[in-house]
């Protein structure tokens, strides 16, 4: 049985409703029941109860005093109203205002007070009574704040997204003290009934685009998203098989903070620590924090290193392969470019080969536990290094510039964009080998990167161009943003393809 099957109404008579939830949540003894859901009944005065609640959700001396003051005020009002009463909301209105440390609500349907009863709070049914008394006393299980594992800065802030979607909005709250941010709550998933929170600022966002990003979260038809943000972003976004990201994750509060100045929409999952920044553009992927906690000029300096950082991932392989291809053409001074031939693997399956030997390292890294990782390390660093080389498996130069390559791909702050960004130069290397096989390495190389620019070009974020500012064009307010980083005491405005309620960047 599930909650989505016809679930009854809220009955006056209790014991229906304790038999049907009983069933429903296999509360109970023995197989086939479930030990962390209590239900316990209590008798105040003339009116009897049934309160359900989500072990581990709660502090035992906090629920003991909030029982205690229920208990008190139940009795109190019965005392002031000693007929028989048949509205429930004069109770609920009178333990909001006299029982001072929790949320008091009514709950009408059934299926909504299971879904509260599964998220934490305490749900309690009364004899005679068609609604049930929602009593907030959750606390969340969570880990403490610490500092961002992906966007480190050097000088800046510390604090990180958790996992829990209530401290993730306070941390953005803190940032932006405004009566415009708007906090939409909604449950995705039909079994995992996942909180997600859509965040925008009312007197920014542009409208159309806020109920585009509302509509396809609210559209969302699937049993769980417990794979958090990811999920949420493949059901929202048809990404098929592009592996570029259309939206932006972080795991900074004041990324996320600038992003709904700018006029972006932020939705945060619950069990998640990091939020989807919507609509992106490329280069907004490509810019990192410690841009802004530097000086301009400094900062600058960092966007520009990223920006060829991302060039260079994508295109050196392609290009040493091609050089090789074709050294003839190649001045002097770029002779170090060119490898020896003389090895029994071609060069098209060499650099192959280190790249997915590099991804098995960093595979391997990943998952092996903390205390061999560092052997995992040396190890790999023998075996791919000097070893390869010196039986000949690998080029000293394939090492070399694919160790650049990796280097270059990691030196942004966007994961979903490096990995992006090697899935690219698998097709340059493709299209580069496949014109070796006519004759026409260089022809092949440069198509691969002409329709890799078609591609970027012709994708939209939400209805954002993704190659934004360079296509379609704008120099002023766009690419100029892109290139350097102003001081904060000159950047005003908002993104213009951004269609803000406020004034552009002119």
């Amino acid at each position: 049985m599930t909650t989505t099957i016809h679930p009854p109404k809220i009955s006056s008579r209790l014991n229906e409703n304790v038999d049907y939830l009983n069933e429903l949540l296999g509360i109970g003894q023995g197989p086939g029941h479930s030990w962390d859901i209590m239900a316990k009944p209590f008798g105040y005065g003339n009116l009897q109860m049934m309160s359900y609640v989500l072990n581990g959700y709660f502090l035992t001396m906090n629920m003991v005093l909030i029982l205690q003051e229920l208990e008190k005020h139940v009795l109190m009002f019965q005392n002031e109203h000693p007929e028989q009463i048949h509205n429930i909301e004069e109770l609920c209105h009178y333990l909001n205002k006299h029982v001072g440390f929790v949320q008091v609500q009514m709950v009408d349907k059934m299926q909504d007070a299971v879904r509260f009863i599964l998220s934490g709070p305490l749900v309690t049914f009364i004899e005679g009574y068609h609604q049930a008394l929602l009593i907030d006393t959750r606390i969340y299980p969570m880990r403490s704040i610490t500092e961002s594992e992906v966007e480190r800065v050097i000088r800046g802030p510390r604090d990180a997204f958790v996992e829990t979607m209530l401290e993730n909005t306070a941390l953005i709250r803190r940032r932006l003290r405004e009566p415009s941010l708007r906090t939409e709550l909604m449950q995705i998933g039909t079994r995992s009934k996942t909180d997600v929170t859509l965040m925008y600022l009312a007197d920014i966002s542009n409208p159309q685009m806020v109920d585009l990003v509302r509509q396809r979260l609210q559209s969302i038809q699937s049993e769980t998203i417990t794979m958090a943000e990811q999920a949420v972003t493949d059901m929202i976004i048809d990404t098929k098989w592009n592996p570029y990201p259309s939206v932006r994750y972080t795991e900074r509060p004041d990324v996320a903070a600038t992003a709904l100045v700018e006029g972006h929409v932020v939705i945060i999952v619950d069990t998640s620590p990091e939020v989807i920044i919507a609509p992106i553009t490329f280069w907004q992927l490509v810019q990192n924090p410690e841009e802004y906690h530097s000086y301009p000029v400094v900062g600058t300096y960092l966007r520009w290193l990223s920006i060829i950082s991302v060039l260079v991932s994508i295109m050196l392989p392609g290009l040493f392969l091609w050089v090789n291809y074709a050294p003839r053409h190649v001045p002097h001074i770029f002779h170090f470019f060119i490898a020896d031939n003389n090895l029994p693997l071609p060069l098209w399956m060499q650099l192959i080969l280190a790249e997915v030997a590099l991804d098995v390292l960093r595979l391997a890294v990943m998952n092996a536990p903390t205390q061999i990782s560092s052997m995992v390390s040396i190890i790999a660093a023998l075996v791919f290094g000097s070893l390869a080389a010196k039986i000949q498996m690998l080029h000293p130069e394939v090492l070399v510039y694919m160790s650049i390559v990796l280097i270059c791909q990691f030196a942004i702050s966007s994961y979903e964009l490096a990995t992006a960004n090697q899935m690219s130069r698998y097709w340059i290397l493709a299209c580069t080998q496949i014109g070796h096989l006519f004759n026409a390495s260089g022809i092949g190389f440069a198509v691969s990167c002409v329709a890799l620019l078609i591609f970027l070009a012709t994708r939209k974020s939400f209805g954002i161009p993704y190659f934004w500012p360079v296509i379609p064009w704008r120099w002023r307010g766009g690419l100029t943003e892109i290139l350097f980083r102003r001081p904060t005491s000159r950047i005003q405005g908002r993104p213009h393809i951004l269609k803000s309620k406020l004034p552009p960047n002119k």
